[in-house]
């Protein structure tokens, strides 16, 4: 649904939003009764009086150049968009739209970033004589205090706060304050304009099929190839916390928030080291085959599991992909294996040895995997008639996660074992010995451990020589 249709018709998200404006009435005067002792028996005729036309500040007068961009600000909240937008003036007086435009899944800015970045850029502008004025529009924490803090918080959104300057004057910032009630949003006005100013704004018609951001500029992940010649890309988007989905079953893990929870409290006694954590710590984060691993810096701590595994190759990186949400501690490492097929992994030692992964591209690591879904394969024939091997293997980049070092595959189950987590159990898996890649000459060419909770798992018993076929998150590290 485009933003236009909020205008134009209802739907059933629309009727629960209202935008009224709002505004101080004066109070009404008392009706008097007054006696009148001496009665006119003829009623002279009143001239009429000339309408007086309706006075429009001096603010209000430049401001309402930009209606059309606080209209879709509206819009776009309306729809569940809380991005900042701008416009500008140009110095013929036409007024476009400005706004950043998400190109890679993996990078994108904060609404702070985007603010900051505008503001540099318009100023700039404002200063070299290439625009009149512009206006940025973002989601504040105003409430009729003077606070425009920009809002992140679920509590803090209160108003549309509009940022602007005029070549010549001083910058200022008005805003449009909102309430929720009862799931609708009430528009309140701009305190600084008048009624009829408010709902010239509020009645103003965004011309459907018109591009209002005619000037867009792309966000690109900050790249550089360093003297190894390895690619380092930074990443800000991806969150490895539903890696424990593997862990802890799917449903479970998103709706008991007990495992995220238990996680949090080993982070707290991780970081706390405490004499006691440390005596049972084995019992608490290291198991037969799966181990949690906590990370900790001045900036944030984190905890993520580590599948044991002996299977190991000859790997080259090329690109290093770091998540600048963690710090630039975590990272996914893509490149060739067996200089033949490539592979992207989370680097689960990368905080430790990131210096080496960073100079040294020939490397040889351990592999293994962790299975979020797990099912039976059938085989199939090609659209052509050919019949597909019963040796057929493959695996490739999931279309829904294609950050987070997750594949598709079709495997072959060579062998496997029952593993539980806790000393009571209470996480029961398998550790499955499954091949990726078929080749004639080597057996285990690609054929790694994956760790798959039972819940994962649309079936109910695994038998060796089995075809699976699911998505699974490759790990791995610098082998020993």
């Amino acid at each position: 649904m485009g933003i236009f249709d909020f205008f134009k018709k209802k739907n059933n998200r629309q009727e629960n939003v209202s935008t009224p404006v709002q505004y101080n009435e004066m109070p009404e005067e008392k009706a008097v009764e007054k006696r009148v002792e001496e009665v006119v028996e003829t009623i002279p005729e009143v001239p009429a009086q000339p309408i007086e036309e309706v006075k429009i500040s001096e603010q209000y007068e430049k401001i309402r150049i930009y209606n059309d961009y606080i209209m879709y600000s509206i819009a776009l909240q309306l729809r569940g968009d809380l991005a900042p937008i701008s416009a500008f003036e140009k110095e013929n007086g036409e007024v476009e739209g400005f706004a950043y435009m998400v190109t890679e899944e993996g990078y994108t800015l904060s609404a702070e970033e985007v603010i900051e970045r505008m503001e540099k850029k318009f100023e700039s502008e404002l200063e070299e004589g290439k625009i009149k004025s512009y206006m940025i529009l973002y989601h504040s924490q105003f409430d009729n205090d003077g606070n425009h803090s920009l809002a992140t918080r679920e509590n803090e959104f209160k108003a549309i706060t509009m940022a602007y300057h005029f070549k010549g004057e001083n910058q200022d910032k008005i805003a449009l304050p909102y309430v929720f009630e009862n799931d609708n949003i009430t528009y309140k006005g701009i305190v600084e304009f008048s009624h009829e100013e408010n709902n010239d704004i509020m009645n103003t018609q965004l011309v459907e099929g018109k591009n209002y951001f005619t000037n867009m500029e792309p966000i690109k992940a900050p790249e550089i190839t360093n003297e190894a010649g390895i690619k380092v890309r930074k990443s800000n988007v991806p969150s490895l916390i539903n890696t424990w989905s593997g862990i802890f079953g799917h449903d479970n893990f998103q709706n008991n928030p007990s495992y995220a929870d238990h996680l949090i409290a080993l982070l707290k006694e991780g970081k706390a080291n405490e004499p006691d954590f440390e005596n049972n710590k084995a019992s608490k984060m290291e198991f037969a085959d799966v181990k949690f691993k906590t990370l900790f810096n001045e900036e944030f701590g984190t905890i993520y599991p580590e599948i044991k595994t002996d299977f190991s190759l000859d790997f080259e990186t090329k690109v290093i992909s770091e998540l600048e949400n963690a710090s630039n501690e975590e990272a996914i490492v893509a490149g060739p294996a067996r200089d033949t097929f490539g592979v992207w992994f989370f680097a689960t030692d990368y905080a430790e040895k990131r210096d080496q992964y960073l100079v040294q591209p020939h490397l040889h690591i351990n592999l293994s995997g962790i299975a979020f879904v797990l099912d039976v394969h059938k085989d199939f024939d090609l659209p052509d008639g050919t019949k597909m091997s019963e040796e057929f293997t493959t695996y490739m980049p999931s279309k829904d996660l294609p950050n987070y070092a997750c594949f598709d595959f079709i495997g072959k189950v060579i062998d496997f074992k029952e593993t539980v987590l806790f000393e009571d159990g209470s996480v029961q898996g398998y550790i499955v010995k499954l091949k990726l890649i078929t080749h004639e000459e080597m057996d285990d060419f690609f054929t790694i451990d994956v760790f798959v909770h039972k819940d994962n798992m649309r079936f109910e018993t695994l038998t060796k020589g089995m075809k699976v076929a699911g998505l699974l998150q490759l790990q791995g590290k610098i082998a020993e």
